[in-house]
């Protein structure tokens, strides 16, 4: 077989090396992480939002205990008698863990390959404020996973305050009968601790960064590059950070301040 060959004036015939243009890109390719980050996270947002609306039922006048107990009564048996039980609460709850596994996974992932092409060289900083909280977006990211566990573990479990006659063991009877987990209980001895409360508002704060530039993300994963279309977005982005963040750490605070009581 022939080897391609250079010619220069005066020179021998000199063989080159036969090798590919480029290196293969990894798999899955960095635009593939980055679609999952942003459909995994329109998911989260989408979850924020609805959550809050059912945690805001705290406020609601004339009851509000029955209020948000009949709300998580209604949660755990949505779509009965198609499904029975607890069953679309369980794939709800699988689907949601399945999106956080992809896009802890695809954020890893894009974080490590952005380490390692930069190597040792220091990447001077954009002064805007996305930029430079995009930087730790992986960060407020592994706190925001930490939370999500030791909430599950406090809140839905129950382990957080068992001597307290938390979660299972705290019921409450509904007017139309039947006996229910007392969730409006469990959510107020929870917050009575000040150290849970306090860990909760601060979390809720870099929620709020972490969902700000996310938003602001997603436009740009999806293609979204028209300068008005970013703005909007942009604008979209703090105001629902603002909501999520305002809503839920009002909470915690009324709760150490006597506005939410038993």
């Amino acid at each position: 077989m022939s080897s391609e060959i250079t010619t220069r004036s005066g020179a021998d015939q000199i063989p080159v090396a036969r090798r590919p243009a480029t290196t293969p890109p990894p798999r899955p390719q960095t635009w593939v992480l980055k679609v999952i980050m942003a459909a995994t996270g329109s998911v989260f947002v989408a979850f924020l939002l609805f959550h809050l609306a059912g945690n805001l039922k705290v406020y609601l006048p004339d009851d509000p205990r029955l209020h948000f107990n009949e709300y998580a009564h209604w949660l755990r048996g949505l779509l009965n008698p198609l499904l029975p039980g607890e069953t679309f609460l369980w794939l709800f709850r699988g689907a949601l863990a399945l999106c956080l596994v992809l896009h802890v996974y695809s954020g890893l992932t894009i974080w490590v390959r952005g380490r390692r092409a930069r190597g040792h060289h220091s990447r001077s900083i954009n002064g805007t404020r996305h930029h430079l909280i995009g930087r730790t977006m992986i960060f407020s990211g592994l706190i925001i996973l930490a939370f999500i566990v030791f909430h599950l573990l406090d809140l839905t479990v129950g382990r957080g305050v068992e001597s307290r006659e938390f979660s299972s063991k705290a019921t409450f009877t509904l007017p139309e009968g039947g006996s229910v987990t007392d969730a409006y209980a469990n959510l107020v001895h929870s917050f009575e601790r000040w150290p849970v409360a306090v860990f909760y508002v601060l979390v809720m704060l870099v929620v709020a960064l972490h969902l700000s530039h996310g938003i602001w993300s997603i436009v740009n994963d999806f293609g979204g590059t028209a300068h008005r279309t970013r703005t909007v977005f942009l604008f979209l982005a703090d105001v629902i950070a603002l909501i999520v963040v305002v809503g839920n750490a009002s909470i915690p605070i009324a709760v150490l301040t006597g506005g939410i009581t038993l």
